[in-house]
């Protein structure tokens, strides 16, 4: 068994000019993820977002003239603080594998906070590209909010 401090793990951290509880929002709400989840070019063709423990989270996702599939579920909603999802993606080397996002939400002064991805359990290799990903992710949020 791997030992989970080795595993691969994309991290990301950025300020938000929003307040945590409206940061979370974004998280769990399909309209919302379609506008800013995709890392540009990419774009969402469709999202589906059902926001409790269990529920379906899924990007369907067109880069480069390439559709692609990302799924998951959530696994902890804490709001406005903290949730978690499982995620998969069908480009992967083994589309089945589950790796597991965390997103936390810290207060930052008055009306903005500071959100941090954790992308962890990725396959070997992936950790850097998801890294860059989600920096653009966050951005996107970030403008998305602003």
């Amino acid at each position: 068994m791997t030992d989970p401090d080795e595993e691969p793990v994309a991290v990301v951290r950025q300020r938000m000019p929003a307040p945590p509880a409206a940061v979370y929002d974004q998280w769990t709400d399909a309209e919302a993820l379609a506008e800013w989840m995709c890392p540009r070019p990419a774009r969402c063709l469709s999202v589906t977002a059902d926001p409790r423990i269990g529920g379906a989270l899924r990007f369907e996702i067109e880069d480069a003239g390439v559709t692609f599939l990302v799924s998951g579920n959530y696994l902890t909603l804490d709001r406005p603080r903290r949730l978690s999802f499982s995620w998969s993606c069908s480009t992967w080397p083994d589309p089945t594998a589950q790796s597991v996002v965390t997103v936390t939400i810290e207060p930052d002064g008055a009306g903005a906070s500071v959100l941090t991805i954790e992308h962890a359990r990725l396959p070997a290799g992936l950790a850097d590209q998801h890294a860059r990903g989600w920096s653009l992710v966050a951005g996107q949020l970030a403008r998305a909010i602003s």
